[in-house]
């Protein structure tokens, strides 16, 4: 009897631990299987997705459908940026988000280049913004002041007449007072000397004008920065047996008209993950504004969810990494080849609700 309750005791032991190693056997298989997007919101298994392809629209905030997230006072880029210069989200020198940026690099980024009141360092290092030098910058001796000038007296012959040693010297001090001047006559009465009149130093030039005109440097306002790049995921979910476009980068483009190589250059990209985030922080701030019914302003976020913005494709993932203008000679040409291509991806769609 003893020994059955022995054996029964050991058999339940053994089968606790063999529940709790599979448990743990599940769980830690179940981590192995999620992969889960690190730019994404909503991210998909890879074992879910049936067909991916990576898209990059370029979203003018000057068109009249972007023009709700570009509202005065409500940009969409100044929201961006101040929210990376106070630390909120990471911003990252491209849509790759490998490399990350802090506040100072962006101000680098979107300062207006060519000010004239400051100058950069390499102008500085040059020479430039010192104060003017007295010798004409070849060495030659100042001129003369023509007031001090008139003072020499002349030998009639174009040299200036010496003066004598002697009465120039300044008469010594004998620890009394202000020293006497001797006189030549007999007993005459002796003058005290007059005080020398004091030197006034001459003032020195002024540097920190310069310094102050470096330090006046001014960025771009967000009205300027009116291009949002945005990269997402054209992605079939076989498990759900429906068509996703998660986006996974958003990119701050300078546009070619505000620089001065005429291209176009890009300021920071943030994961979408949290900039999101950021956005449903505060749904009263970060607003898509309505202009037909202001009682209906959307978040930022579920604006980007409805699909409530228009950009064009550029590129699609190819095994070149060209995008369209790279592909197609000409403007006319990428611009008809991409929307051929967004017919083309609509079409297939459909296709695949059929297989």
């Amino acid at each position: 009897m003893f020994d059955m309750r022995r054996m029964n005791g050991k058999t339940i032991a053994w089968s606790l631990l063999s529940l709790s190693l599979g448990a743990t056997g599940a769980f830690a298989q179940e981590k192995e299987d999620s992969t889960a997007n690190q730019f994404s919101s909503r991210p998909i298994s890879d074992g879910d997705v049936m067909m991916k392809r990576t898209l990059w629209r370029r979203v003018d905030l000057k068109e009249k459908q972007n023009i709700s997230m570009f509202s005065k006072n409500n940009e969409i880029t100044r929201y961006l940026l101040d929210a990376a210069k106070a630390g909120l989200i990471d911003a990252y020198t491209n849509d790759s988000c490998a490399t990350k940026i802090g506040g100072d690099d962006i101000h680098k980024r979107i300062l207006i280049p060519n000010q004239t009141a400051g100058l950069s360092e390499e102008e500085i290092a040059a020479g430039f913004g010192e104060p003017a030098k007295t010798d004409e910058g070849w060495g030659a001796k100042a001129k003369q002041d023509p007031a001090k000038a008139a003072t020499t007296t002349d030998d009639g012959w174009g040299n200036a007449a010496k003066k004598d040693v002697k009465k120039d010297a300044a008469p010594e001090d004998d620890g009394w007072g202000p020293p006497k001047k001797k006189s030549t006559k007999k007993g005459a009465k002796t003058d005290v000397a007059k005080e020398e009149p004091p030197v006034v130093e001459q003032p020195k030039a002024d540097t920190t004008s310069f310094a102050q005109a470096i330090g006046t440097e001014e960025e771009y306002f967000p009205d300027q920065l009116s291009i949002l790049e945005v990269k997402e995921d054209w992605v079939f979910d076989k498990k759900r047996s429906r068509l996703y476009n998660d986006i996974q980068t958003i990119t701050i483009i300078l546009p070619s008209e505000q620089t001065a190589t005429g291209l176009e250059l890009p300021v920071a990209s943030f994961r979408w993950k949290d900039v999101e985030r950021l956005f449903r922080s505060d749904p009263k701030k970060y607003i898509w504004y309505n202009t037909h019914n202001t009682a209906q302003n959307k978040n930022l976020a579920d604006a980007f969810d409805l699909r409530l913005f228009y950009g064009r494709i550029t590129k699609f993932s190819n095994a070149n990494d060209k995008a369209f203008l790279d592909i197609y000679n000409g403007e006319k040409e990428a611009l008809i080849k991409s929307l051929n291509y967004e017919q083309e991806l609509m079409e297939l769609e459909h296709g695949l609700w059929e297989y």
